[in-house]
């Protein structure tokens, strides 16, 4: 797959004891499943661990609370959860709570590097608590970026968030090394283009880019841009020292 979108509106839900969870963008990539989740009011959910599968939560809407063996953290704003493969983990919603997961099937290979290196899970981050960075784009005066996990402190996987006024966007000739999905929240209302192919984006719509290809955001008079970004390097092995020219074969 080179490139794929998914409407918030064509993502169907079926809820049970409160809570509902599916998978969209099916196949865009063989190790990596993504999944739109929802948690309403007054209910919550309980996640065993598995020990080949290392979860990102992108918490976009709602508040409640996230629990861990040790602590407890607030969900209070778009927010960014990492659980430990070890531990179970339950999320409790004082509000309707929408997240996207995206899960990585972990290889021999993976489970080595992480080994070596990584964060310590369970990780819970509040995007205000991120680091800010900047990057050369067309910018409006409230463009603002935040990284979340970054090179490899989980694995293979690296993920962010994008803020930007009208009449201003973001264009990158394409990442080599790694394959994009963005989340859509909060105010978002612009134009993604991908190779020349336009498509919407509006809160709650995701979308997939292959590694290497051209994408951007044109974002017009009166519109904005909110939106994380979630990365993986697509090499199977030696993504961690290797950088070569892409786009790369879609392998696990």
């Amino acid at each position: 797959m080179d490139y794929g979108y998914v409407s918030r509106d064509d993502i169907k839900l079926n809820f049970v004891n409160g809570a509902a969870e599916t998978e969209i963008l099916e196949g865009a990539l063989p190790f990596i499943h993504s999944y739109r989740g929802v948690v309403q009011q007054g209910h919550s959910i309980t996640v065993d661990p598995h020990e080949r599968i290392q979860p990102t939560y992108i918490i976009t809407e709602g508040t409640g609370m996230v629990v861990t063996k040790e602590k407890a953290y607030n969900i209070e704003e778009l927010s960014f959860f990492f659980p430990s493969r070890e531990e179970s983990f339950t999320m409790i919603a004082t509000s309707d709570i929408e997240y996207t997961k995206f899960d990585l099937i972990l290889s021999d290979y993976d489970l080595k590097c992480y080994d070596e290196s990584h964060l310590v899970t369970p990780l819970f981050r509040k995007e205000s608590d991120c680091l800010v960075y900047t990057q050369n784009v067309k910018k409006s005066d409230d463009t603002l970026q935040r990284i979340v996990v970054w090179g490899h402190q989980m694995i293979r996987v690296i993920v962010g968030s994008n803020h930007a006024g009208e009449n201003s966007g973001f264009y990158e000739i394409g990442h080599n090394a790694v394959a994009q999905y963005n989340i859509c929240h909060s105010q978002c209302n612009f134009t993604m283009d991908v190779d020349g192919h336009l498509f919407p984006e509006r809160p709650g719509d995701v979308c997939y880019i292959k590694a290497g290809l051209p994408h951007g955001s044109i974002v017009g008079p009166g519109q904005r841009l909110d939106y994380v970004y979630f990365e993986v390097y697509v090499k199977p092995e030696n993504f961690m020292v290797d950088y070569p020219e892409g786009p790369f074969p879609e392998e696990g």
